[in-house]
């Protein structure tokens, strides 16, 4: 039966004990019930949306088209055809990344290509402009406001909306970052609306739900330029009909493939169990923890992915293409021994498979090419090392493991106190703990199972090597590759701006966070103009986001305690010491490679 927006929008206001709820928010809010009502129902009715075929159809091949027509795509049906099969009738729940406008078109299209239903789309009211407003909210796109935190009115109409969605069995698709990742690799989630949806089942709107981790990521993105610069302190341009027709331009360029791949979909269910269960109950964090890891475990390693790793880890000189070659080798032996998740990366076993990968990245003027000399050199164009970090950091998740190996290693080898297996571990466990809020670690057990694994991958025969309380360097000098100075740096420069300016800031005053992460672009930025710091991807507002996040944990932010002042100069110096650990990492490796090269 066919429903009108606003028929909607009153069922779901009228439906089971919405009244006696609403009653409650309002004495909160200072409301009467009948203006609660109203605002409720003006809530309902700028989220409620219908799913009308001639419509989707508009969105699919009309604005979808437009948008994602600067890729191929490059998809694990079997993986969506085997989730068809034997999730059949369950309400699937789709958690994407996001990394660009485009996703939601991506995947739409991909579900209808195997006749799956199309699902509900929770996004930002920002995009609510014609036509996409107009088309989107009878295509099943539910339109809901950026924030919300105080307004309860609008969150009990948002959540009993979610529950209403769920009872009719609908699926549903959100992207639980929050917003498209301005770094390249996954952000924190965003817990709001995966509350809403365990309340839903909980509250009996359905037995079960299925979420689904799907990974989306792409060769390039023309959109990175203007958020990489946002993350610098830029102004972001507004969404609109003029910003909609030069995002469709700009798309009439090739940009190679989109890769769309599924996690392994897991039983909400079974996650958070009733009580009569008697199975451990998985807090929020935990799910939205899961789903992340589901997703990195199926992200692929692409060929830019590679090929701006090997260029952002030399900030002042240029490669050669033997050069380049020389570092992405050892990396797809490595990529092969693990079993990772990869993308027709076998062209760069050869030097001219390499040189067609970096030609694709100077032609979108991310990398520069010079012909002028005995051979071609490549180098990071001025200005595009955040862009070309954004796409390393694709794949950066397959490396941190071997990089905390690498420096915990170092450190082994550096200190001479107590046993050395047991001076590297706790050296891992510090990195994990330094790096929490930037990557997805495993649980420690796990982690510690990771850590040994790695350490054997880099030399099987570490456990004999590493002797009582030695190790000797010759366990990194005989490595095939060393990645941690590859991947590492941005992220610890942007922690010691943070916890540099936190040291200086007066123990006895709040931290204002707006202020503060302005004040951190600032100071990163003359760091960086004055070579104190090497990475000018350091400064970015989501890495400093996270490094306050870290700050806080260690209870570094509010203002009081009587060792404040000291604790936050250790925190400074704990990061300086990380960010000189990995450049000694990284000095080794080219005494390394150019001893090699006039051994040769």
């Amino acid at each position: 039966m066919f429903r009108t927006r606003k028929a909607v929008a009153r069922e779901v206001l009228n439906s089971k004990n919405f009244e006696a709820e609403l009653s409650i928010v309002a004495r909160k809010a200072g409301k009467t019930q009948a203006e609660a009502r109203r605002k409720a129902l003006g809530d309902l009715l700028a989220m409620a949306c219908i799913q009308v075929p001639f419509f989707g159809f508009l969105l699919d091949r009309g604005l979808g088209s437009l948008h994602t027509r600067a890729w191929s795509f490059d998809v694990d049906w079997p993986a969506l055809t085997r989730l068809q099969s034997e999730h059949a009738g369950k309400p699937l729940v789709f958690l994407p990344t996001h990394r660009s406008y485009a996703d939601a078109f991506i995947l739409m299209r991909v579900l209808l290509s195997n006749r799956m239903p199309p699902t509900y789309v929770l996004g930002g009211d920002n995009l609510r402009f014609f036509p996409l407003g107009t088309i989107g909210r009878r295509a099943g796109i539910v339109f809901i406001r950026r924030s919300f935190k105080d307004d309860e009115i609008y969150k009990l109409a948002l959540r009993r909306y979610m529950h209403y969605l769920i009872a009719s069995g609908a699926n549903l698709e959100w992207y639980m970052e929050g917003g498209r990742s301005r770094t390249g690799k996954l952000r924190p989630p965003k817990y709001g609306l995966l509350r809403y949806l365990v309340d839903a089942m909980e509250g009996g709107a359905v037995r079960d739900i299925l979420l689904v981790p799907v990974s989306i990521t792409y060769d390039q993105l023309q959109e990175v330029g203007m958020m990489v610069a946002e993350e610098a302190g830029a102004a972001k341009a507004k969404e609109g009909v003029g910003w909609l027709a030069a995002y469709v331009q700009a798309q009439s360029r090739k940009l190679g493939k989109a890769y769309v791949r599924f996690g392994e979909a897991f039983s909400l269910r079974e996650a958070r169990p009733t009580g009569d269960d008697q199975l451990p109950r998985w807090t929020l964090d935990k799910i939205a923890f899961e789903v992340f890891q589901r997703i990195n475990r199926v992200t692929p390693v692409t060929a830019p992915a590679l090929a701006t790793l090997a260029l952002l880890s030399v900030r002042d000189h240029a490669l050669t293409l033997q050069e380049v070659h020389d570092v992405i080798e050892p990396l797809l032996d490595y990529a092969a021994a693990r079993n990772l998740p990869t993308s027709a990366l076998g062209a760069l076993h050869s030097v001219r498979g390499v040189e067609e990968v970096l030609d694709t990245l100077v032609r979108s003027g991310i990398v520069g090419r010079h012909d002028g000399g005995l051979e071609p050199v490549f180098y990071i164009e001025p200005g595009k090392h955040p862009v070309a970090a954004y796409y390393r950091n694709s794949a950066i998740h397959w490396f941190v493991n071997r990089a905390i190996v690498e420096l915990g290693i170092m450190v082994a080898a550096r200190e001479g106190d107590g046993n050395a297996l047991t001076r590297g571990l706790d050296a891992a466990f510090a990195w994990r703990d330094l790096l929490k809020f930037e990557f997805f670690f495993s649980e420690k057990p796990v982690f510690q199972e990771e850590i040994t694994a790695e350490a054997r991958l880099l030399d099987p025969n570490i456990r004999a090597l590493v002797s009582g309380q030695t190790v000797p360097l010759s366990v990194l000098e005989r490595a095939p590759f060393l990645i941690a100075h590859r991947v590492l740096p941005a992220f610890l420069e942007a922690y010691f701006v943070v916890a540099d300016r936190l040291a200086a800031h007066p123990a006895e005053l709040p931290v204002e966070e707006r202020k503060f992460l302005a004040q951190c672009l600032a100071v990163g930025r003359q760091y960086v103009l004055q070579k104190r710091l090497r990475s000018p991807e350091c400064v970015s507002r989501e890495l400093f986001t996270n490094a306050l996040a870290l700050a806080a944990n260690r209870g570094l932010l509010q203002p009081g305690a009587g060792d404040l002042a000291e604790r936050r100069r250790q925190f400074a110096a704990e990061t300086a010491a990380a960010v000189a650990g990995v450049a000694a990492i990284g000095d080794l490796d080219y005494r390394l490679r150019h001893g090699r090269r006039h051994l040769q």
